[in-house]
C-alpha cells in the first residue's frame, strides 16, 4: 500500500472511530445476574471440545463460564499491555503520521478494557491473574522492537475476533455475553485493518535497516503465536470448573490432533497475513501448532 493510500485509509478508520463512537459505561444493561444454567461460551468453543476428555454437562458448563473469565481476563491484561506500548510510541516522531488514529485505538481499547472486567467482577468475583510470559521482552527499543509489539498485538486481536465474530451472533449464550462480543468484534474489525498494514510497514523498515534479524524475528513471532494458544488453557479454569486431573486433561486438551487443527484454524487468517507479507518464509501451522 503507497503512503497516499495508506493515509487515506488512517483517515477512513478516524472517521469511522468518531462516528461510530459509544459510551461505553452506558451501553450495556447490566441483569442482576447471569444464570449459572446457561451457556456462557458455546460448547463448541470450549478447550476440551471433540476431546472427548470431558463429558458431564454440568462440568462442562462450568468450563464454560470459567473459560469465558479466562478469555475475558486474558483480554484485560494483553489490552492493557498493549495500551502501554502504544502510549510509549504515540506523538514520537516514528510514528507522527498514525498519532491521530492512534488516540482513537487507545480509547477504544480503554473501552474494552473496561467492559470485559467489568462483567468478571459483576457475576463472577474478578478477573484471573496474569500469567508471566516466557516471552516477554523488555527494553530493546529498535527497530524490530516496533516490529514484535504491533506483530504482538496484531495476533492477539486476530485470536479473539475469531471467538467474537461468532459468539456475538450466538442464540445460545445469554444476552449480555452476545452483546460484550459483538461490541468488541465490531471495533476490532478497524484495529485488524490498522495493524496489517502498519506492521507490513515496520517490517520492511526494519529489514532495511537491519535485514540480519529477519529469521530471529520471525521465530519469535511464532513463538508467541503459540504461546497465545496456550493461553487459552487455563489450569485454574480446569481446577475451578470441577475437572478431575485437571493438569493432566489440560495437557492432553493441548496435544490433542482435533484442537491442533483447531489451533490452525483460529491462527488462519494472521498466519497468511505473515506469509503473504514476507515476514515469515513459512507458515507457523506447518510447524508451530502445540509446544
Amino acid at each position: 500500500m503507497e503512503d497516499s493510500d495508506f493515509g487515506s485509509m488512517l483517515a477512513r478508520l478516524s472517521e469511522k472511530s468518531r462516528n461510530e463512537y459509544y459510551n461505553p459505561y452506558t451501553k450495556f444493561s447490566w441483569p442482576d445476574s447471569v444464570s449459572e444454567d446457561a451457556w456462557w461460551m458455546n460448547p463448541e468453543y470450549l478447550t476440551v471440545h471433540g476431546t472427548g476428555l470431558v463429558e458431564d454437562e454440568r462440568t462442562l458448563k462450568a468450563l464454560a463460564r470459567y473459560e469465558t473469565v479466562n478469555f475475558f481476563s486474558l483480554h484485560v491484561h494483553g489490552i492493557r499491555e498493549l495500551m502501554i506500548e502504544v502510549a510509549k510510541r504515540i506523538h514520537t516522531p516514528d510514528f507522527a503520521d498514525y498519532n491521530e488514529y492512534l488516540h482513537h485505538f487507545i480509547g477504544e481499547e480503554n473501552a474494552h478494557m473496561w467492559f470485559f472486567a467489568e462483567f468478571c467482577y459483576r457475576y463472577t468475583g474478578g478477573i484471573y491473574p496474569e500469567a508471566a510470559s516466557p516471552l516477554r521482552r523488555e527494553g530493546h527499543g529498535d527497530l524490530w522492537d516496533d516490529v514484535v509489539v504491533f506483530s504482538r498485538i496484531l495476533i492477539f486481536e486476530e485470536i479473539f475476533d475469531y471467538f467474537n465474530s461468532r459468539m456475538g451472533k450466538d442464540q445460545l449464550i445469554p444476552d449480555i455475553l452476545r452483546e460484550i462480543h459483538a461490541a468488541h468484534h465490531h471495533d476490532e474489525s478497524r484495529h485488524v485493518a490498522f495493524g496489517k498494514q502498519l506492521v507490513k510497514r515496520l517490517h520492511q523498515r526494519a529489514c532495511a535497516a537491519d535485514p540480519e534479524r529477519r529469521d530471529e524475528i520471525e521465530k519469535y513471532i511464532k513463538d508467541y503465536m503459540t504461546y497465545s494458544v496456550r493461553s487459552l488453557y487455563n489450569p485454574q479454569a480446569f481446577r475451578d470448573a470441577g475437572v478431575d486431573k485437571p493438569l493432566e486433561v489440560r495437557r492432553k486438551a493441548m496435544q490433542h490432533p482435533v484442537r491442533e487443527a483447531f489451533h490452525v484454524r483460529v491462527m488462519a487468517r494472521v498466519d497468511r497475513f505473515f506469509v503473504a507479507s514476507g515476514i515469515f518464509g513459512t507458515p507457523w501451522g506447518e510447524g508451530h501448532v502445540s509446544a
